[in-house]
């Protein structure tokens, strides 16, 4: 994990991040082509989640399969028969913060659900924390993040060649409840995620300086952004 600050800066609306060179996955030939015969799971937050909904919009293959769930957060499933390419959102365990019902049957930690995959040449894992925990104490998400890294630890002893990426956390509106939700909470969380993570051979894509970079003052950043995020992830797994 290597992430210079800042780490990159963009031009005519496309990230160009200081440390590679970000390829443009421009057709959806180039992505189905970059995705085929992938396991990937995206573990996290809404943000997160964002992905998902732009990967289904953007390559017309990638059908959405009814896993029975309820609710604005229920676990999400979108496969490509044809190419082998399967995509999995759940979201990370509590705290989280929403306006919307859930369900909680399901719920379980991220820190569990790596621990439950085998990994492998073909699996790819994203995760994605930080804005839910802000209005908790910060030992909260420090203890979290830790154990998270331990079971990113665990799954490269079993399967060394399984890739994974962390997305980081992003920031937001200044209008609701900032005592609560700032983003000076935010960029504790960023500093201290970047520490704890230091010395993994992980990916890493730093949604806090891109979204400082394009003024996205949104808990939900634009589709241009998402699709820079996007663009970068497939660069790391290609």
């Amino acid at each position: 994990m290597k992430s210079p600050y800042p780490s990159g800066y963009f031009l005519h609306n496309e990230w160009n991040p200081d440390f590679c060179k970000l390829l443009s996955f421009r057709t959806v030939d180039e992505i189905n082509a970059c995705l085929k015969g992938k396991i990937i799971h995206l573990l996290g937050d809404s943000t997160l989640r964002q992905w998902m909904e732009y990967l289904t919009k953007t390559v017309k293959t990638l059908k959405f399969f009814d896993l029975y769930g309820s609710g604005q957060h229920k676990e999400l499933l979108a496969l490509d028969m044809d190419r082998n390419i399967k995509i999995h959102w759940k979201k990370h365990g509590h705290p989280f913060v929403t306006q919307f019902l859930y369900t909680v049957k399901d719920d379980a930690y991220v820190t569990r659900q790596i621990d439950t995959l085998a990994g492998g040449p073909n699996m790819v894992i994203v995760i994605k924390l930080g804005q839910h925990f802000r209005p908790f104490p910060l030992h909260i998400f420090i203890r979290r993040v830790i154990n998270i890294r331990q079971a990113i630890e665990r799954l490269f002893l079993r399967s060394p060649d399984t890739k994974v990426i962390l997305d980081a956390e992003n920031i937001r509106d200044i209008s609701s409840d900032m005592e609560r939700f700032s983003d000076f909470h935010g960029y504790v969380h960023y500093l201290a995620w970047k520490d704890i993570f230091q010395g993994l051979n992980i990916g890493v894509i730093d949604a806090w300086d891109m979204t400082i970079a394009s003024a996205a003052n949104s808990i939900h950043p634009s589709e241009n952004i998402v699709r820079n995020q996007v663009n970068m992830f497939l660069t790391y797994i290609c």
